[in-house]
């Protein structure tokens, strides 16, 4: 029964990841164009990559917000279908990484026209946040033993 609320609760956090914005979780905030000495032009696209992401994610987290009452009065039901509650679940996790597959490619492809110093730069951003990941499982894992 926890199945598709946790399916739930993980696309609505993944979709936090890589934000800009002061108000969304600032432990994956991802380095500044100063910060990677990026060009003026390279700036723009940063800051538009960081704008599309941020509405995309927007978007998508007020459609899983708009889908959870829906969500909750059906595990609520005595006859629930959980495998098909499974299914509806896991739908929405593959449409969300549909709908951030351009963004995804497009930062993939600023990545790769950034020099060598600049992406050592980012992947050692990338090092902190799957660090950041590792202690917030472990202590998800702490609070699951209690």
């Amino acid at each position: 029964m926890r199945m598709p609320l946790v399916l739930a609760t993980l696309l609505a956090a993944s979709l936090c990841l890589g934000s800009a914005q002061a108000n969304t979780l600032p432990i994956f905030n991802p380095p500044s164009a100063e910060q990677l000495h990026l060009s003026p032009e390279q700036a723009q696209e940063w800051a538009a990559l960081q704008a599309d992401a941020i509405a995309l994610r927007r978007q998508l987290l007020a459609e899983v917000a708009q889908d959870l009452p829906a969500l909750e009065q059906a595990l609520a039901a005595p006859d629930a279908d959980l495998g098909l509650l499974a299914q509806h679940v896991q739908s929405q996790v593959l449409y969300a990484l549909w709908q951030t597959q351009p963004i995804r490619e497009r930062r993939l492809a600023f990545y790769e026209s950034l020099d060598p110093d600049q992406q050592a730069q980012v992947r050692s951003w990338l090092i902190g946040v799957v660090q950041r990941l590792e202690r917030l499982i472990e202590a998800a894992q702490v609070l699951q033993a209690q």
